[in-house]
């Protein structure tokens, strides 16, 4: 029997790999997310190592470039002179930017490789122990209701690709809808994975659970969100103490605070497996990364640099200020000081840089191990906190106030005896700079108040070496600014996509 079955996974893989290379056609995925027989870790099982895939490799186009521009730039938090950023910069994004239609090629591609596991899985049922199936078919709803929340947040209405072998031209259905179906994937997810993890980074019930409770927030589904953070807290996640740890040293990756995280991998001779993060972030010409790559593409906005309070604990390992000494950097020539004239707007990020070669042995060009976390306990504490606020001004409800007092004792902040709903959304924007979340945290509180926010944000620059003298970039956005264009080549693909959207059949 065990032979039979061993035999079984390995067919299984066989025919996941011929169906992940070859994409639906209007999602026009790249060949850089198809899985390869090297793609398995060493050390588990055929079927495991399809199901560890799904951790990575096909959101690599996602991480890349888009959350970053998406959550951050057009936000914001962050400044460019690089022209595809430069239009979330301005908000300002077109439906030819490559960095969006790279994003949504890669999100489609996350559902399209969930669909094809729970296709072959469900083929192999009679094969495999009921156990192994609902962990393959959980996994698999987990990571689509992930690429469809930042969809639907992104671009509102898109089509539900609900398994494999769909039409290749489906319409766009209706937001409620695709909300709902993120609903029904993490419940799902949430009463079939595991309570403890089967692998460090690998995902629990408690992770889809803090998903879960964050698609409730942003639907102001309060008291839903409430009582999963509540389910959550005080139990197998904490807060850890070196904030900067979380992004900048792999060897701390899954750590205590890290819920659910991109497991990315550093190799040398493959592309679309690692973090390309650093060679976006490094100050250009400092040599941070050992190599050629570091460019200093995207800036902390000086905005951004304005909202830290004095003594924040996390300033120093999230946005580099003249004078700030780093000896983990360049530790051969005795570390790293960083002066303002290395960047436009005086400061550069300091999250995502994890060395050089020289420093570790994980570290190649334009690669890093370093995670990227999704979702963390910090973010559950500051969810819990805003659930309970629940959309009022201020809240001195004690349960609110101790899951917020714990993010800003770690930061080395003075603790608050009233929260009010701008001390909160200050908080997540500090706490979370450079992750891909304030653009959705501003489309929580709405247009006018976020148009209110955004309009008094300054993202100019510098023109002089001493940067003194600014030159004012104020952005006031559109009617449409929580909507991003679908696109051009989706729609060329899928004319259908300008159709008005229809509701999904839940039968």
């Amino acid at each position: 029997m065990k032979k039979r079955l061993k035999l079984s996974i390995m067919a299984m893989l066989i025919a996941l790999l011929s169906l992940f290379s070859c994409s639906d056609e209007f999602l026009d995925a790249p060949s850089e997310n198809q899985l390869t027989p090297g793609d398995l870790p060493e050390g588990i099982t055929a079927f495991d190592g399809i199901a560890e895939s799904l951790y990575f490799k096909p959101w690599f186009a996602f991480n890349d470039k888009f959350l970053i521009a998406v959550g951050d730039m057009y936000a914001g938090n962050a400044f460019t002179f690089d022209g595809a950023y430069s239009q979330f910069l301005n908000a300002q994004v077109t439906s030819q930017n490559p960095i969006l239609t790279e994003g949504y090629v890669s999100l489609f591609s996350v559902i399209d490789q969930s669909n094809n596991l729970m296709s072959l899985v469900e083929d192999q049922r009679d094969q495999l122990p009921d156990e192994s199936y609902r962990s393959a078919i959980a996994i698999s709803r987990f990571m689509r209701a992930n690429a469809y929340f930042y969809l639907v947040r992104t671009f509102g209405a898109v089509p539900i690709v609900d398994r494999a072998g769909s039409a290749a031209q489906p319409k766009r259905n209706r937001v409620e809808d695709v909300y709902q179906f993120i609903k029904l994937d993490l419940q799902y997810a949430a009463e079939n994975l595991p309570e403890t993890a089967a692998k460090r980074g690998y995902i629990t019930k408690l992770v889809a659970k803090g998903i879960l409770a964050k698609v409730h927030l942003t639907l102001n589904e309060y008291a839903e969100c409430a009582a999963l953070t509540e389910e959550i807290m005080g139990g197998q996640y904490t807060l850890i103490q070196q904030y900067g740890n979380l992004f900048s040293s792999p060897e701390n990756n899954n750590s205590a605070e890290s819920m659910f995280a991109l497991q990315w991998k550093a190799i040398a001779t493959e592309w679309g497996t690692q973090n390309t993060n650093q060679a976006y972030i490094v100050p250009a010409g400092t040599g941070i990364t050992g190599g050629s790559d570091g460019w200093g593409v995207y800036l902390p906005s000086i905005s951004l640099q304005s909202t830290f309070e004095p003594q924040d604990g996390r300033k120093k390992s999230t946005i580099m200020t003249d004078g700030d000494f780093y000896p983990e950097l360049l530790s051969s020539q005795g570390g790293f000081t960083y002066t303002k004239i290395l960047s436009a707007t005086g400061a550069n990020f300091r999250k995502y840089i994890v060395g050089s070669a020289a420093e570790r042995n994980d570290v190649f060009f334009m690669r890093t191990s370093q995670n990227t976390i999704i979702l963390r306990y910090s973010d559950i504490l500051l969810m819990h906190a805003e659930a309970i606020l629940a959309g009022a001004s201020s809240t001195t409800d004690a349960s609110a106030l101790n899951a917020f007092n714990q993010v800003r004792a770690r930061a080395g902040l003075p603790l608050k005896t009233v929260l009010t709903r701008d001390e909160l959304f200050k908080e997540r924007r500090t706490e979370f700079a450079l992750e891909g979340q304030y653009f959705f945290d501003l489309k929580r509180r709405g247009l006018s108040e976020a148009t209110a926010i955004i309009s008094q944000q300054e993202v100019g620059f510098y023109s002089d070496d001493a940067r003194t003298v600014l030159v004012s970039n104020m952005i006031t956005p559109s009617s449409t600014y929580f909507e991003l264009p679908l696109p051009q080549s989706a729609i060329d693909t899928n004319p259908s996509l300008l159709e008005p959207p229809v509701a999904y059949n839940f039968n």
